[in-house]
């Protein structure tokens, strides 16, 4: 029998301001607005992101030792091409580390979900 993965989950506060970052920055497709919730996905993939409207102050980030660690990782053709959009939309970033000739980069969405590109 066979598994893959259909979808993801991340908690937002605004849906429509989060639908516009991840397709503006990420290059993302908007598939649906339910109004609690919103499904958008990479144009190359088919695992769908769906992001659940909260109030709570929440976030899909997690600590290992005191290190914050992402919950969704994505591969990309430029890092440098994602670096520069995102550093013109005012995103927190991390430093791009170089690791065993690939690269990753740390950065959190609009709502402290924390993400990472990397580049083989």
């Amino acid at each position: 029998m066979g598994r893959s993965i259909s979808h993801v989950q991340i908690p937002v506060k605004n849906l429509e301001k989060a639908i516009d970052w991840y397709v503006n920055n990420l290059d993302c497709e908007f598939l649906a607005n339910f109004d609690d919730f919103a499904i958008v996905r990479f144009k190359s993939d088919d695992v769908n992101i769906f992001m659940w409207k909260t109030s709570d102050e929440t976030h899909a980030t997690f600590n290992v030792n005191g290190q914050a660690f992402p919950t969704i990782g994505f591969q990309v053709d430029e890092m440098d091409s994602l670096y520069n959009i995102l550093l013109k939309s005012g995103t927190e970033l991390g430093d791009v580390i170089e690791e065993d000739g690939r690269k990753f980069l740390k950065f959190f969405d609009l709502y402290g979900n924390m993400l990472v590109a990397h580049t083989e």
